[in-house]
């Protein structure tokens, strides 16, 4: 009987030795779960601690500081795709377009669908005031493939015009040109470029409409801009200096600036024979013969 009394209390004693155990070990486990939940969530709220940061010094036009705080948010999360986005944006306009490209490319890694990364790699390579980037065909591939992903988004299809008609490829562009116009109603480039068109192949009477339409255009957006301008008078915010990348904004906005009277028969070949020459002029200077 005694044997047996003894064997029973052993097995108590073993069942609350184990029972002890389990519970330390549940104890424990909890623990870890709770210290890891914690360093988890410290880890989220550095990220976005760094990201508005980096949001912060952009919208100042801070873009060095800016740099630096959207490196430190992907060191916590590399997949980030707004930060590494911006960031490359950010190293585009300190002229860094290798550390752009690099960003802008593991964004495509990370999202193959990312159509604003193909857009920023098209306007890379195509980015007059970037010579030593500058590269047509290349850029035509990045945006070819963002408008592929959006065939409803004007800007890859603008820049394909565009880059046809720095390469001479008239009738593409034209037909780009034409396309787009029907995306776009209030356009002036599309109209002016779809006028010059015109004008090239000898249709006066065409392009004396398409140049009045963008004259007509032209007022409306000068219009509405003066008025955002007026605006935003009362902000505080400092923006960042545009990168002037774009081969025609600056000479149409500089030459379509024109009273709303004019002569339509004197303007025409006056404006479409300028920007001939200017054309003929950046396709020399951007040749990489």
């Amino acid at each position: 009987m005694i044997g047996k009394k003894n064997i029973l209390i052993v097995l108590v004693l073993l069942l609350a030795f184990v029972a002890i155990s389990v519970f330390k070990y549940w104890d424990h486990s909890n623990d870890s779960i709770t210290t890891n939940d914690t360093a988890k969530t410290d880890s989220i709220q550095k990220f976005w601690a760094y990201y508005n940061n980096a949001t912060d010094f952009r919208l100042q036009g801070k873009i060095d500081s800016s740099i630096i705080n959207y490196q430190e948010a992907l060191k916590i999360n590399l997949k980030h795709e707004d930060a590494l986005y911006y960031l490359g944006t950010m190293f585009m306009n300190s002229d860094n377009d290798k550390q752009a490209e690099a960003s802008w490319g593991k964004l495509i890694e990370i999202n193959p669908q990312s159509e604003r990364a193909f857009i920023q790699l098209g306007n890379l390579y195509f980015c007059t005031t970037h010579v030593d980037y500058f590269h047509p065909e290349k850029s035509r591939t990045f945006f070819e493939r963002a408008a592929n992903l959006n065939k409803e988004t004007l800007s890859p299809n603008l820049k394909l015009g565009e880059i046809a008609l720095f390469q001479n490829k008239l009738k593409e562009a034209f037909g780009i040109f034409n396309k787009i116009s029907l995306m776009d109603h209030k356009n002036p480039e599309i109209f002016f470029i779809i006028g010059y068109l015109n004008w090239k192949s000898g249709d006066l009477p065409k392009a004396t409409k398409n140049l009045g339409t963008t004259f007509e255009l032209g007022v409306a957006a000068a219009a509405l801009t003066e008025q955002g301008d007026k605006a935003n008078t009362s902000k505080t915010e400092t923006t960042i200096k545009k990168q002037d990348c774009d081969l025609f904004s600056n000479w149409l906005t500089q030459n379509l600036i024109i009273p709303k009277k004019y002569n339509l028969e004197f303007e025409v070949p006056k404006v479409y024979s300028n920007f001939d020459k200017y054309l003929k002029g950046m396709q020399v200077k951007l040749s990489k013969e």
